[in-house]
């Protein structure tokens, strides 16, 4: 599962807008999605940025820029090791960017299934929690891929790759994956993104 991350990614960096509205329709609901950029984050070593995500900026339609942090992990981290990881890069994000950031943690595998609001320490003293962050968390290993495959979001297609389906085979599933992908109105990079997501996922 390790190695499925970069790809992942990808398609979320490619598909940033659409990801929103698919799992923070709240929030996307109040941002300018086609406006997102990704800014390059400075002093960070090559391992720092491998390990973080996708980070992009929109604006709000209040006019103020939003910093944006999709992480993708692997599997499902205890939560020491949660509250540690992303604690340091929301901080990191929010002194460079001085700007709000919208925290949202993509689980591979583990974690609690689907779309849910979690929360966890970054300061604590004498036992006690002085600092909480609450984001967003989606654990699509526990999601049935039925369900993404009706989404009419791209991204959720490719993602759909990596849940389980209860009415399909391997096979049937790769194939409802790869027809959605044909049918939509993609331009062809894109549509190569996604395919080769859905190929790895179910090859």
């Amino acid at each position: 599962m390790p190695h499925r991350a970069p790809l992942v990614r990808e398609v979320l960096q490619t598909f940033l807008a659409d990801y929103l509205r698919l799992v923070e329709p709240d929030s996307a609901q109040h941002l300018e999605l086609d406006q997102i950029t990704f800014p390059a984050v400075p002093d960070w070593s090559p391992a720092e940025h491998q390990r973080l995500g996708v980070v992009g900026e929109a604006p709000s339609r209040w006019g103020e820029q939003v910093t944006l942090l999709i992480q993708v992990e692997p599997e499902a981290l205890t939560p020491a090791e949660l509250s540690r990881r992303i604690g340091c890069y929301f901080m990191d994000l929010e002194i460079h960017y001085c700007q709000p950031v919208l925290l949202h943690v993509l689980y591979l595998q583990g974690g609690r299934p689907g779309i849910n609001l979690e929360t966890a320490p970054i300061c604590r003293i004498f036992n006690m929690d002085l600092l909480r962050l609450y984001f967003t968390a989606f654990g699509i290993g526990g999601c049935r891929a039925e369900y993404y495959l009706e989404r009419p979001e791209p991204v959720a297609w490719a993602l759909a790759a990596l849940m389980p389906a209860l009415r399909l085979s391997r096979a049937q599933h790769r194939a409802c994956c790869l027809e959605r992908v044909a049918g939509c109105p993609l331009q062809e990079e894109q549509k190569a993104l996604l395919r080769s997501c859905i190929d790895a996922f179910l090859a």
